[in-house]
Formats: C-alpha cells, sequence, structure tokens
C-alpha cells in the first residue's frame, strides 16, 4: 500500500531547508532550495511559513550567496548571452507596462512583482551552473519536485478521491503550481520531456529506473486529470519525440505502445470527453473560452495599442470592457492584451532561447557520449518549449518559472560548454 500523501508532505520543507544549508559550500543547492520553494508554494501548505514570508526570505539568502561569488554574476551580463539581452529587453517592457497599465497597483500585484520572482530565479540558474554536476542538480530537483507534486493526485485518484466534473472523476492538485486537474496536466507534461531525455539516458543503471517510474507516475498523472489540453500536450510530446529521433523505428514501438495503453484504459466518457476538441470554439464554455481569450486580447490591444492594459491587468480590463473578470485561458491573448506591441519583446526572447538551443546542439557530435549529455539536455528543452508554446492556445501564464527555468538553463548549456571547450565562443 502506498504511503498516504500527507505523510510525505514534510518533505519538501525539509529538503528546502537542507539545500538551503548546503548552498554553504556550493550555491547551486541554494537554488534548489528555492525551486522547491517557488514550485510547490510551501506557503499554501503551511500557512506559517506564509506568515514569515519564506520564499523571500530563501530568495534573499540564495542572492546574498551568488553575489559573494562574483564570478557567477558575470554570467548575467547581456554580453555574454543574447538570451540575457532578449530577456533584458523583455523584463523592462513588462515593467514598463506596469507604469502604464489601467491600473499600477493590480499590475504589479500580479504582474510585476511576479516577474520580479521568476526574473530573480532567471537570475539564479544562470549564476550558479557553472558544471555539468550543478545542472544535473536542477535538472533533477525539476524531475522530482514535479513527481512529488503529481504524487498527492495520482494516489488519490487511485484510491477514489476525486474531483467530480460532468465527464467523471478527475485527479487534481491541491497546492503549488497544479492546483486543479488543467493546471496539473500542464506541470506534468512539462516535465515529461527532462525526464525522458535526461533521467532516462543517464549511464546509471538505478536512475534509469527511477526516471522510468517517474514517467509512468507523471503520464498515468495527466491521464487521470483528464485535461483535453494535457492530451494534446502528451500527443505533441509524442509527435516532437518521433520527430527527434535518430532510431525511428524504435520511437515509433515506444511511443505506439503508450499511446496504445492509454486508449486502451480509457474509459468511453473520457474518450467522448476528448472527442470535443474538434468542435473548436463551438464547444463548450470551457472550450469556448480559450478562442474567446484570444479576440478579448486582440480588442485589448486595439484600445491601447502601444504598452497594453498592463502585465498582470488581462482579468481587470476583461472585467472593465466585456463586463466578465477572468483570466485569458489563451497565452496569446494575455500577452497582446497585457502588452500590446510590447509582447514582441516576449516573442523574440522566446524565439532567441529557442534559435541559441538550436545552435549549441549543431556544434555537438550525438557520437560523443559527452556530447550526447547535452544534446538530450536541449533536446528536453527545445521540446518543452514548443509543447508549451502550442498548448498556449489553450492556456495561459507568461509569468511562469518554466519558460524562464528553460531559457536559463539554455545559458547554463552554453556556459558548461564553453567551460569544457566542447564548442567555442566564435561558433555562437
Amino acid at each position: 500500500m502506498l504511503p498516504s500523501a500527507e505523510t510525505i508532505q514534510i518533505i519538501l520543507p525539509v529538503l528546502a531547508v537542507l539545500f538551503l544549508l548546503l548552498s554553504l559550500f556550493n550555491p547551486v543547492y541554494g537554488v534548489v532550495s528555492y525551486f522547491i520553494v517557488l514550485n510547490a508554494k510551501l506557503g499554501d501548505m503551511y500557512p506559517a511559513l506564509g506568515q514569515v514570508r519564506f520564499e523571500l526570505l530563501v530568495a534573499l539568502f540564495v542572492l546574498l550567496r551568488i553575489f559573494v561569488e562574483v564570478q557567477g554574476l558575470e554570467r548575467l551580463l547581456p554580453g555574454k548571452n543574447p538570451i540575457n539581452r532578449a530577456y533584458l529587453a523583455m523584463f523592462l517592457a513588462g515593467m514598463i507596462s506596469v507604469v502604464f497599465s489601467i491600473d499600477p497597483a493590480i499590475s504589479w500585484e500580479f504582474g510585476g512583482y511576479n516577474l520580479l520572482r521568476v526574473t530573480v530565479f532567471y537570475v539564479m540558474v544562470v549564476a550558479t551552473i557553472k558544471t555539468r554536476s550543478d545542472l544535473s542538480k536542477i535538472l533533477w530537483a525539476f524531475v522530482l519536485v514535479t513527481a512529488w507534486i503529481a504524487y498527492e493526485p495520482v494516489s488519490n485518484y487511485l484510491s477514489g478521491e476525486v474531483l467530480s466534473q460532468l465527464y467523471g472523476g478527475v485527479a487534481y492538485g491541491r497546492f503549488g503550481q497544479a492546483t486543479g486537474h488543467v493546471a496539473l496536466a500542464n506541470t506534468l507534461n512539462q516535465a515529461i520531456p527532462i525526464t525522458l531525455y535526461f533521467g532516462l539516458a543517464s549511464r546509471k543503471g538505478y536512475l534509469k529506473a527511477l526516471s522510468a517510474a517517474v514517467l509512468v507516475l507523471l503520464v498515468f498523472g495527466v491521464y487521470a486529470s483528464k485535461s483535453r489540453g494535457g492530451l494534446v500536450g502528451l500527443v505533441l510530446i509524442c509527435l516532437g519525440v518521433l520527430y527527434l529521433a535518430r532510431a525511428k523505428l524504435k520511437a515509433t514501438v515506444m511511443v505506439g505502445s503508450m499511446l496504445l495503453v492509454l486508449v486502451g484504459f480509457s474509459a468511453s466518457d473520457y474518450l467522448t470527453h476528448m472527442a470535443t476538441i474538434k468542435e473548436g470554439i463551438f464547444a463548450s464554455r470551457s472550450s469556448s473560452d480559450r478562442y474567446i481569450g484570444l479576440l478579448n486580447g486582440l480588442s485589448m490591444m486595439q484600445k491601447r495599442p502601444v504598452t497594453g492594459v498592463g502585465i498582470g491587468c488581462y482579468p481587470e480590463a476583461r472585467a472593465r470592457y466585456f463586463h466578465y473578470r477572468f483570466y485569458s485561458h489563451n497565452l496569446y491573448g494575455e500577452l497582446i492584451g497585457e502588452l500590446g506591441l510590447a509582447s514582441i519583446a516576449w516573442f523574440y526572447w522566446m524565439y532567441v532561447v529557442l534559435k541559441r538551443a538550436r545552435k549549441l546542439k549543431q556544434g555537438l557530435d550525438p557520437l560523443d557520449p559527452g556530447d550526447l549529455f547535452y544534446i538530450n539536455v536541449i533536446s528536453a528543452i527545445q521540446l518543452g518549449l514548443v509543447v508549451r508554446l502550442i498548448i498556449g492556445n489553450l492556456t495561459h501564464g507568461s509569468l511562469f518559472w518554466f519558460w524562464y527555468m528553460m531559457a536559463a538553463l539554455t545559458v547554463g548549456v552554453q556556459n558548461v560548454l564553453l567551460s569544457e571547450d566542447r564548442i567555442h565562443a566564435e561558433r555562437v
């Protein structure tokens, strides 16, 4: 019998404190600590931690540790990487939009402050990754924290504790970034590429086994959430794996087997619910709202074309202009509505990240075991970003930490490759 989720909840806050102490020896452990706090939202799980501003205290401690090591700050300079330059432009666009928003107080509370938080996280990751070992520590933190998040919803689902929907009971998260069933599916999907390309590619047998177990947990969690966007994400990941695979036949067999198992276990009401995806804007309010979110964003941009309604102000602007207060449910509607033409800075930043990732991978040799490690990491970053960009039509979240972590990891990979002389500066 599996241990109850309540009995293992204490693991994350204990690990957060432990890694914070270990950061005295290596600052990358501080990043792992802050990632745990940021992702799991321990202040929600343990109100006492929220009252003492635990996240802020951890962030200040880690930043102080980084500042002690001046060399790490050099990796953040705009001239060190085009991703840093593009990020600076995006950050300034977001903060300027706060000043010129329809309500600066709301914009700062729900937009500017969150942009500052993920910027701190970006700074931490870029500044602390010095070696392959540092990179691996952060990637394992990503995989294992996501597995921890998936454990409670999946164990509850198997024991019959579900959230009732018209199409049946669904697995749902109670805390952190995975609250609800849709957010749960998105959170688990974005960790699957890292688990697949990084974890399963490990040369150590026990790490392969651990990664395989996590992968099964994440895929089943997406299935149990019964999120249509989650299913789209899984299909896109499968297509991406086939596209990136060097051994096409082996990848086809693996992906095909997984899809057959999922369909075989799916009840008829689940499949009927998934089939409503093809109805698009004419489907239920939950589906059509994704498209309306884009149209509302375009309308906001028409009203305020240069800086938009202000970062974080989409729900407020929707209430004022359309008498309907709700999030966009559409990444592109959110960005266009909140930032107007300035949203180009966000899209350009993503373009630079993907372009840099592709260029880094082109300079590596897949027949070299050392190079293959980095090729796998870059492939996971590319696939994760592309999947999230496509399903952005079904969900919002330009301030979600995932974008910032993938960008920072790309910078980190380049820095490690340069330090190991696997690539040369003039070639990138």
